[in-house]
């Protein structure tokens, strides 16, 4: 294991070394050729110029030819040759710095050269081919521990710090050059290296105030390590004055040599592990960045699956510090609508299984807890109510437990939407066993001696259902109208004909209840998929419609008329006592009864 990890370990380290070199002589070729390119011209500034000499001997002949009167003294007392050569003082410094910066820069990639030199010397030795595993974990560490002996990693990280010099040495040197050659170039060219400068400065001391500084430069270690060493002597300085008066209190020494040995540490720990302390102190909000980035980038559902399981560990785990107050300060809209749409591809899914189905749903459900969210939203409703998500939410009477399990929040819209489900899969569901039987007792509130009543009348049990959730959801109906009004297509399918005389008596009570309603057209959407079951009840009485008929198609205008659909005017469709305690048993206490 040791020499797998650490031929791991090598060859990456390696591959930097390899790649930091590379790049390093890449710059040094193109740097080196400009320098010398303006070598060559800056370079003839510190030598005599042949030129001068023929000049000043043609001005002594000149003057002498000019002047033929002049006296023989005079000419003797003019001096007969050159003066001695002097370079300016400004080609001093540009050839300085200039060579400077040259032999700097060959110098890294002398480095840069060696590095690669070392890195192959490295995996060479520390990786033989015809050793055994124990031999070559030894040679591994013999030679481990000399890289870090000889601190070959500085090493490699002050190879860039050279051609940062070499490049600001040349900067120096072409200000210089300027300034004496013409003042509006160098006026330029100053404002242009003082920005890079000046940006240079701040990408450098960025890292040392803001440790998740991504931007870093190589003499950002020797700035760091000088800092916290100034700051280090100056608090041990003060952690002395405190201790040798007495007019100091106890409270401020304690505060001085917590500061000295803060700074002391972090000069020894560098500014990397600094950085990773500082990270790892930060567990709450950056634990909350990593949950989010995680599930923004995972696109595929088993990734998901796995992501959604792990959350309910993650809340009662110790490792992380508060995970819960992590995850409320977390964009819950992002998390709630990752995992809804996860469960609408779940369940509109034709290749997985029930139980899959199932297990998916049960996680989704305890993600959403986890997130504050007992219930998805009506938005999802809207889209579990499409084929062909449908089918897998109202054939699972698994799925129907586990959403009564939320019909108990104080939030009224949540009870109302689980109950919405559960109704539809007490319609739709093909296997009616034992489960099923559980889930309508609970959802309906009834006993068993009801239950198995209902259950020899017929459809008396869907006819229950219906009654039961229409006064749920009709408070919620003007506001979240398109998956309610789905759900009532679904749950209206049923034969009145054979049910119970009290629960046809509630059907009509309830019917003549939607009709009276002021805003009665909009309950036309309950009105409309229920007509057959109002025709059914009134054939032959003067209640039954004139407007349309069993026949009359869904899409026909006459059914948008409101006064199309009549009132029960039936005395003996009318509640009595006995209908009332039904109804009233179906309605639980705590929810609004908006008819």
């Amino acid at each position: 294991m040791y020499v797998k990890m650490s031929q791991e370990e090598d060859n990456k380290m390696a591959d930097r070394w390899q790649k930091d070199a590379d790049g390093i002589l890449i710059f040094t070729g193109l740097f080196s050729a400009a320098v010398a390119a303006l070598l060559a011209v800056s370079i003839q500034d510190l030598r005599p110029n042949p030129q001068d000499t023929s000049a000043f001997y043609l001005a002594n002949i000149y003057q002498l030819l000019a002047d033929p009167n002049i006296s023989r003294m005079s000419i003797l007392a003019n001096p007969t040759t050159p003066p001695p050569f002097s370079p300016p003082r400004y080609a001093i410094w540009v050839n300085s710095l200039w060579f400077l910066s040259l032999v700097i820069s060959l110098t890294g990639a002398l480095l840069a050269t060696l590095l690669q030199q070392w890195a192959r010397r490295y995996l060479t030795a520390t990786q033989p081919p015809r050793l055994s595993p124990h031999k070559r974990a030894r040679i591994r560490s013999f030679f481990a521990d000399g890289v870090e002996k000889f601190h070959l990693p500085l090493a490699v990280e002050t190879l860039p710090t050279l051609l940062h010099v070499s490049l600001f040495l040349f900067f120096s040197g072409l200000l210089v050059f300027l300034f004496n050659i013409n003042h509006t170039t160098f006026s330029i060219v100053a404002w242009w290296v003082g920005l890079t400068g000046g940006i240079y400065g701040c990408i450098a001391l960025l890292p040392i105030f803001r440790h998740d500084s991504p931007y870093y430069a190589p003499l950002t270690f020797s700035a760091w390590f000088l800092l916290n060493a100034v700051r280090y002597q100056v608090f041990r300085i003060l952690t002395f004055v405190t201790l040798s008066f007495d007019c100091f209190t106890y409270t401020t020494y304690h505060r001085f040599h917590a500061m000295r040995e803060a700074y002391r540490k972090q000069t020894s720990l560098g500014i990397v592990k600094t950085a990773q302390e500082r990270a790892s102190n930060m567990s709450a909000e950056i634990d909350g960045h990593v949950l989010k980035w995680t599930i923004e980038a995972l696109d595929e559902d088993q990734e998901l699956e796995q992501f959604f399981e792990a959350i309910p560990a993650f809340c009662t785990s110790q490792v992380v510090h508060e995970p819960r107050r992590m995850l409320a300060n977390l964009d819950v809209l992002v998390l709630t609508a990752a995992c809804e749409g996860y469960l609408i591809r779940t369940l509109s899914s034709r290749l997985l299984s029930e139980r899959i189905k199932e297990k998916r749903f049960i996680l989704c459900m305890q993600a959403l807890n986890t997130f504050g969210r007992s219930f998805p939203s009506f938005q999802f409703l809207e889209q579990v109510f499409g084929p062909p998500a449908m089918d897998g939410v109202l054939q699972s009477v698994q799925i129907g437990h586990v959403l009564r399990r939320q019909c108990h929040s104080s939030d009224l819209t949540i009870p109302v939407s689980a109950q919405v489900l559960v109704a539809g899969i007490i319609a739709s569901v093909r296997e009616r066993d034992g489960r099923w039987k559980v889930l309508v007792m609970d959802q309906l509130q009834i006993s068993e001696d009801v239950f198995e009543n209902y259950l020899a009348h017929g459809d008396s049990i869907l006819l229950a259902n219906w009654i039961h959730i229409t006064h749920q959801f009709f408070p919620f109906y003007f506001e979240f109208p398109d998956p309610l009004r789905k759900i009532q297509s679904i749950i209206s399918k049923f034969d009145i004909r054979n049910t119970l005389p009290g629960l046809q008596h509630d059907f009509c009570a309830l019917w003549n209840k939607l009709r009276n309603k002021e805003s009665y057209f909009l309950t036309i959407d309950i009105l409309r998929p229920n007509r057959h079951h109002f025709i059914a009840l009134h054939q032959g009485t003067d209640a039954v419609p004139t407007a349309f008929d069993a026949s009359t198609d869904d899409s026909d205008p006459i059914l948008r008329q409101p006064s199309s659909y009549p009132l029960c005017n039936v005395l003996g469709h009318h509640s009595d006592s006995a209908t009332d305690e039904i109804t009233h048993s179906l309605i639980p206490v705590h929810l609004p009864d908006a008819i």
